[in-house]
């Protein structure tokens, strides 16, 4: 594809998730869900259990008083809990993980937050980051975009999910690396479960 085609993709990713990243949110199950569950690596009914695992956490971050419910993400893949975002200390981390160790249907935890501070610029910029990232996903035909999803805290991109192979994996840290302003890249994604025929 010539450079101003690619140029017109990215531009035209960038709206979507700009939209699409807003829209579930509100009417639950857009477009965009529609189309990464079909494109997701888990199966339907892993989609289904980890999503709902995923609002009861939620929730039960949202009835503590003990942590700052707004800072933090929570995304889940095979029941493993992944927390990100930025706290003011490590009590608060510790606190947060003690909530989620308590939410039945949980089967393990990775604690990626980071301790610090971070101003409205930087949150601004934070999640530019990561719409460009996503953008840069949805114009590489290597990479399955739906299936990764992207967090920014304070420039330290986090990439979360399956992906089938271990070249997409690669492919995907090394694109998200080469972007000005990512100051690191956390790997948390996993690789696709193959059925034991396919292994054979």
């Amino acid at each position: 594809m010539k450079k101003g085609g690619q140029a017109v993709l990215r531009w035209i990713v960038v709206c979507v998730f700009l939209w699409g990243g807003c829209a579930p949110a509100v009417i639950g199950v857009g477009a965009t869900g529609a189309y990464k569950s079909v494109s997701d690596e888990r199966t339907f009914s892993d989609q289904v259990d980890d999503a709902t695992l995923t609002a009861r956490v939620n929730a039960a971050l949202v009835e503590s008083r003990d942590v700052p419910t707004l800072s933090i993400d929570v995304d889940t893949v095979e029941g493993v809990v992944s927390l990100t975002g930025i706290v003011a200390n490590k009590g608060v981390s510790t606190n947060v993980e003690r909530v989620v160790e308590g939410v039945s249907g949980v089967r393990g935890i990775k604690n990626l937050l980071q301790v610090g501070a971070s101003s409205l610029g930087t949150r601004v910029e934070d999640t530019i980051l990561g719409m460009k990232i996503k953008a840069e996903f949805m114009a590489d035909s290597q990479i399955s975009a739906w299936t990764i999803d992207v967090d920014v805290n304070n420039g330290v991109v986090t990439l979360s999910g399956v992906v089938a192979t271990p070249l997409v994996k690669e492919a995907a840290i090394h694109l998200a690396n080469s972007l000005v302003g990512v100051v690191r890249v956390v790997d948390n994604l996993i690789l696709k479960k193959m059925p034991p025929a396919a292994r054979e």
